[in-house]
């Protein structure tokens, strides 16, 4: 999980549970990660460059990163047990590895989704003679519209 232009590269990152994360800093300035979620506490010192030594993700849940030095560097750590999990890419699809013949439950999990509506689950079968396929259709965007402008004019009173 990198820090680029005050950023966390990626704003997403899923991992299985157990997985050991480096936070490399590619900035030319200092940031200090930390997190306060349940499934993991951690803080690493102000630093640059050089990373501190990679942070074991040793419980499943979602685990929000921040900087203490730069407020808006928000991102996210996605622990998981599942044994088939991924990223979408930029068109918003992800591929299974081979999924045998089984019940199965798809989650679909954004940090842009409704507090209200924290993620999004459906219950699949998949059968040996028809593999299946799931679409998931949002009916918004998950990126936040963007702030209108303000006025600039200047007045006189």
């Amino acid at each position: 999980m990198d820090q680029i232009d005050q950023r966390f590269v990626p704003f997403v990152l899923p991992v299985r549970t157990g997985t050991a994360v480096t936070f490399p800093n590619s900035d030319s300035i200092a940031h200090q990660v930390y997190s306060f979620s349940p499934s993991k506490r951690f803080e690493l010192g102000l630093y640059r460059g050089r990373p501190y030594p990679p942070v074991v993700f040793d419980k499943p849940g979602i685990v929000v990163l921040g900087c203490n030095i730069h407020d808006k560097m928000i991102g996210y750590v996605y622990v998981t047990d599942a044994p088939e999990f991924g990223k979408t890419d930029e068109q918003g699809m992800w591929r299974s590895g081979a999924l045998g013949a089984g019940h199965y439950e798809v989650e679909v999990w954004s940090p842009l989704l409704a507090r209200d509506e924290p993620s999004l689950a459906r219950a699949i079968e998949l059968t040996d003679a028809k593999p299946g396929e799931l679409e998931v259709h949002l009916t918004r965007a998950l990126r936040p519209e963007p702030r209108p402008q303000r006025d600039a004019k200047i007045r006189d009173y």
